[in-house]
């Protein structure tokens, strides 16, 4: 396994990459105790909600970086709620103002056809990068704008 130099300098463009890298080391650590290696492949064949349920026993891993493993290592319709979807989810209504991070992943995951979660993930993050931003949402810019109780 990587000294956690390594690791840290790998993942140093995504930010608090000295705290990241000791959970990293951390989690491949436990993998490689429970499993005998460092490998996952066996998580592709098993019902995604077990796979989400082995994922969150490993130190440090909740509801949004299990279904970023699952949706973009094995193509699993696991949809992760980032900042950007939990903003624009809540400003659309399609969730209750005061429904949790962890309540929003399960929400919107049954909102969504099993083969339009990768889409609407990345459509989603963009459209809360580009128009309705956290601060100054382009309210008058947004294709949403009369459906949207927010706007």
């Amino acid at each position: 396994m990587a000294p956690l130099r390594q690791i840290a300098e790998s993942i140093r463009v995504g930010g608090l990459e000295q705290i990241k890298a000791k959970r990293i080391k951390q989690t491949l650590g436990e993998i490689q105790r429970m499993r005998g290696r460092l490998e996952l492949d066996f998580l592709g064949e098993l019902p995604l909600d077990e796979a989400r349920d082995w994922l969150r026993g490993l130190p440090g891993v909740g509801a949004k970086t299990s279904n970023c493993v699952l949706l973009f290592a094995f193509c699993r319709p696991a949809l992760p709620v980032d900042t950007h979807i939990f903003r624009v989810a809540k400003r659309l209504g399609l969730i209750d103002s005061k429904v949790s991070v962890e309540k929003a992943h399960d929400l919107l995951e049954a909102m969504v056809l099993p083969e339009q979660v990768y889409p609407f993930h990345v459509l989603m993050i963009e459209h809360g990068r580009r128009v309705c931003k956290a601060q100054r949402p382009r309210c008058t810019e947004c294709v949403f704008g009369r459906f949207c109780p927010s706007y």
